[in-house]
């Protein structure tokens, strides 16, 4: 019987190292992420995501591509861009009517 015992003790705590090692390797995985997220925003200074969203904008061909932008644009509270949104949306309105 103690062999028994012994034996899922010993399973258990192997099960236990497993379970230990995969949390690490999560917890760094999870790091590693969040550090790769801070290089991409980095990489773009405020001026140029302001410039990426006036020119999403104004490449909308129709309503549901300009539709795609709202978020960011209201995101920033920009005026100006918020403008340059509302003229563009009443733009491709009257086009599609």
């Amino acid at each position: 019987m103690e062999k028994k015992n012994t034996g899922f003790e010993e399973i258990e705590k192997m099960l236990q190292e497993v379970g230990n090692k995969i949390e690490t390797l999560i917890q760094k995985g999870t790091k590693a992420t969040g550090e790769a997220s801070e290089e991409i925003e980095k990489k773009m200074t405020p001026e140029e995501e302001l410039l990426a969203i006036t020119e999403g904008i104004l490449s909308a061909k129709n309503l549901q591509d300009l539709k795609s932008w709202r978020h960011l644009v209201y995101a920033k509270k920009n005026a100006e861009q918020q403008a340059l949104y509302e003229t563009r949306l009443r733009q491709l309105n009257t086009i599609s009517k």
